[in-house]
């Protein structure tokens, strides 16, 4: 029988209103364990908005947030107003696709108007479709941009905005340290003062889960789905090796 998408989407879904601040929708992120929340007008969809939205937000070179929190911004002056969405009918590939061509990571699923749910790319890892995937790791991994502890969170999140997603911390002799996501960035002021200066060091996560490049994707699919992780370092005897993240994984399955 073929999967489709109302049989992985999330219900309810974890919504918020356009005035509602930007610090009510990541409380919502972390109490709900999300990483996007529908913007409602009433019972039309006026956006989405996302950690990637709200951690981007705090480059401090930016002039529009320079000088005051992002957390007291409606959330209207966030999100992302194109929604896309996909029906309940639809299958596992549409939605890869449609993810995969306007790189988005998360889709509402409507029925006339009506939202029933949220596909996300972690739903995406536990299909069937997905997990059949079974390729050497060596040839889907890629480089991984590194900084160290001492580099400014502005740089890191140019890196981000760049395409690279995840940055790996280092230290001497390239020393693992730690890594940054997205979701790192988007609680990376709580409870610090907006004039703080973050570091690399100060927001990275560690210890930094890895795999060797012996690998195959359906040990990285296994992995990502039992740790709820979205990527995965990959090193030999050596050291370092590259990175292999979710959206790899999904950009093999629909090509």
């Amino acid at each position: 029988m073929t999967m489709l998408i109302s049989d992985l989407m999330s219900s309810p879904v974890r919504v918020c209103r356009p005035d509602d601040t930007v610090s009510y929708a990541r409380n919502l992120m972390l109490k709900h364990h999300i990483s996007r929340v529908l913007v409602m007008d009433g019972q039309r969809i006026a956006g989405i908005i996302t950690k990637k939205d709200i951690g981007y937000r705090l480059r401090s070179r930016d002039p529009t947030w320079r000088r005051r929190s992002p957390d007291n911004e409606p959330v209207s002056s966030v999100m992302t107003t194109d929604t896309i969405s996909i029906s309940p009918g639809s299958s596992i590939h549409d939605a890869l696709v449609l993810m995969v061509t306007h790189m988005i990571s998360g889709l509402p699923v409507t029925d006339q108007g009506m939202v029933l749910g949220m596909v996300t790319k972690s739903d995406m890892i536990r299909s069937p479709l997905v997990k059949s995937l079974d390729r050497p790791v060596v040839g889907v991994m890629h480089d991984v941009q590194q900084v160290t502890e001492e580099h400014s969170l502005d740089h890191v999140i140019d890196l981000m905005r760049s395409g690279c997603g995840k940055v790996l911390v280092t230290g001497d002799e390239g020393a693992i340290s730690g890594i940054i996501s997205e979701s790192d960035l988007t609680f990376a002021q709580e409870g610090r003062a907006q004039s703080e200066k973050l570091r690399a060091g100060d927001v990275m996560r560690s210890p930094v889960i890895t795999m060797d490049e012996t690998a195959r994707t359906v040990d990285v699919i296994r992995e990502m789905s039992e740790r709820h992780i979205s990527s995965l370092i990959i090193t030999n005897e050596v050291g370092l090796k590259g990175i292999i993240t979710r959206d790899d994984i999904i950009g093999e399955v629909v090509l």
